[in-house]
């Protein structure tokens, strides 16, 4: 059988996700809480990015988020580290509850993105005059412009890590993904719950 491969390039401008070097960025450690979820949020086309936190350090519930620069310039050759801010955050609700409904909500379930990947993709079956045959013929969006998340979930031993790339722009071309419409939820319900531009 014979494919062709058409892409369509919506916008461009991308940023590949990478928890464990932004972790060197936002100065935390990559050993985690026994219950600790950290939600990356990419730059985009900015020079910095935010970390979503929830944990709990010894008896107590925390939450926060954290505010990463990348390095400034100082010369070809030379670079500043900028330290990040870190702002606690609070909420109506108990911390506590939010991480378990944060969980209700599938963040130790949710897969990476290839697992899905081919939802993205649509498929059609064309009569190709140079093959003399039916061919299948496959288009796929890419959206390069956007926010990308990195999610880490930790409770005890159950651990999750995922990546999307511009979710919420794929959810619109895609209103059928179950698995983006999921992490919307939990993006809508973190930035209901603290009052986040997240």
């Amino acid at each position: 059988m014979y494919f062709k491969l058409s892409f369509l390039f919506v916008i461009i401008n991308s940023f590949i996700l990478n928890a464990q070097n932004l972790d060197k960025l936002t100065g935390l450690s990559d050993n985690y809480l026994k219950k600790e979820i950290r939600i990356y949020k990419d730059r985009g086309i900015t020079n910095s990015g935010v970390v979503f936190r929830v944990y709990k350090n010894s008896k107590q519930w925390n939450a926060e988020t954290i505010q990463w620069f990348l390095p400034k310039e100082i010369s070809s050759n030379e670079f500043q580290i900028i330290s990040p801010i870190t702002k606690n955050i609070s909420s109506d609700k108990n911390i506590e509850l939010i991480f378990m409904t944060l969980e209700a909500l599938n963040i130790g379930q949710l897969p990476m993105e290839d697992a899905f990947e081919y939802k993205k993709e649509k498929k059609s079956i064309i009569w190709d005059e140079d093959e003399k045959g039916f061919v299948m013929q496959t288009s796929k969006i890419s959206i390069l412009d956007g926010n990308s998340y990195s999610v880490i979930y930790k409770a005890g031993q159950y651990y999750n890590e995922f990546t999307y790339n511009n979710p919420e722009s794929y959810l619109q071309k895609f209103p059928e993904i179950d698995e983006l419409k999921s992490f919307q939820k939990i993006l809508e319900y973190i930035r209901e719950q603290f009052n986040l531009n997240f």
